[in-house]
């Protein structure tokens, strides 16, 4: 009687410690499985965002689409990897080529806001493939159009608002429904209408002049207003002109900034105006006069020109007007008359404050057409002797290299 109990017993305990041990065994059998080292999601990442290696990319990702439990990065990668297979050309005579425009073409129209949303997250990064990333979202349309205005009114991805501005002007009149919609919604900033009223002029739809022209302005901010006149002009609505113009003088400076934003597009400007608005205390109002002065040039605004230097104005708009300067030396005649000369002065006078910019200028008079003005003035009034004299006293060690190697030129 014993035994046999004991028996019974012997059995029960063998078969409870090998159930354990079966169970164990099937554990490690599954982990033995699963994928060693990285995911192909992982590796197909690396090899489209570092290296660009579009086509490697394409078959890991696959790979990854099947495998991943949620699709929504794969999928996403894969747009961003055909679309920069394609444009990058290494498609090109090739077998597949046709069936890369074929997946490419469906997987767009195919793509929803959360795979739109995960291209951006990746697109952020500057890469090989940025720029064929975000041209996948131009073809995607109105839909994603929709999203990008959504994360630039609700503030998502600032870092990438330029790039989503740059694709609704790429879109066209696909884009406009979506800003339209959104520009008398009361919960949108100000600041944020006057950026899409804005890209309505960039895209240059007139599609979109009755439903501006339908705004109520009567209680709109003057900024925003002046936004409207402006985007408006530029859709052919030549009356808004005289506002325009007035808001050179307006006390808002916002008002200010998007009239002179305007100038470069409007026919006809005074440039006794421009020339006056350059006095501005506002930086982004003097970058966008002297970007106006590009268009519109005019031998008497070269000496307000260089006195932008001798202010505090920001160095863009420094370099602003060293741009505009320059087509200015390129556009011949009485325009370039005596640039190099006066530039040259500002240095050896000291009335330059900031280092940054006097490098910009000594750089600057490096160009072949200004060297041979300097020339002709050493002759006249030994220049090249009083630039000499002034490179002495200036500490920065880049800005001596510079200046010598302007001086070398001058021999």
């Amino acid at each position: 009687m014993e035994d046999s109990l004991r028996r019974k017993t012997e059995g029960f305990m063998k078969k409870f410690t090998i159930i354990p041990l079966i169970l164990t065994l099937l554990v490690c059998l599954a982990c033995e499985t699963k994928q060693k080292g990285p995911s192909h999601l992982k590796v197909g990442t690396d090899k489209l965002i570092e290296s660009g290696l579009a086509v490697e990319a394409v078959n890991l990702l696959i790979e990854a689409e099947n495998r991943e439990e949620d699709k929504t990065e794969p999928r996403a990668l894969l747009v961003i990897a055909y679309s920069h297979a394609l444009a990058s050309g290494v498609t090109k005579g090739q077998d597949y080529e046709s069936e890369y425009k074929r997946e490419r073409s469906e997987r767009i129209t195919a793509l929803n806001d959360a795979e739109m949303n995960k291209m951006i997250d990746h697109l952020r990064k500057r890469s090989q493939v940025q720029q064929n990333g975000f041209q996948a979202l131009v073809d995607k349309g109105s839909d994603a159009a929709t999203l990008l205005v959504d994360h630039i009114i609700q503030g998502t991805y600032s870092d990438v608002h330029g790039h989503f501005i740059a694709v609704l002007v790429k879109m066209k009149s696909k884009a406009v429904d979506p800003i339209l919609s959104r520009i008398t919604d009361t919960e949108v900033s100000s600041a944020v209408k006057m950026k899409l009223i804005r890209v309505l002029g960039d895209i240059g739809d007139e599609k979109a002049v009755e439903s501006l022209k339908s705004i109520d302005m009567t209680n709109l901010p003057a900024a925003l207003k002046m936004e409207l006149y402006t985007t408006l002009y530029r859709l052919g609505e030549d009356t808004y002109k005289s506002e325009i113009l007035t808001g050179l003088t307006a006390n808002q400076v916002e008002v200010r900034r998007a009239a002179a934003k305007a100038m470069a597009n409007l026919k006809g400007v005074k440039t006794s105006s421009l020339i006056k608005a350059l006095n501005d205390e506002d930086s982004q109002v003097v970058i966008d006069i002297t970007k106006a002065l590009a268009v519109h040039k005019s031998k008497e605004a070269v000496e307000p020109l260089v006195n932008v230097f001798k202010s505090v104005h920001s160095e863009t708009a420094a370099q602003e007007v060293l741009n505009t300067l320059n087509a200015y030396v390129n556009s011949g005649g009485e325009l370039k008359k005596g640039i190099g000369r006066r530039l040259a002065l500002l240095l050896i006078e000291k009335q330059v404050s900031s280092t940054d910019v006097r490098i910009m200028l000594a750089s600057f008079l490096k160009g072949d057409a200004l060297v041979k003005q300097l020339k002709a003035a050493s002759l006249l009034d030994g220049l090249d002797s009083k630039l000499y004299d002034y490179a002495q006293t200036e500490e920065s060690t880049f800005l001596k290299s510079e200046l010598n190697d302007l001086l070398s030129k001058l021999k």
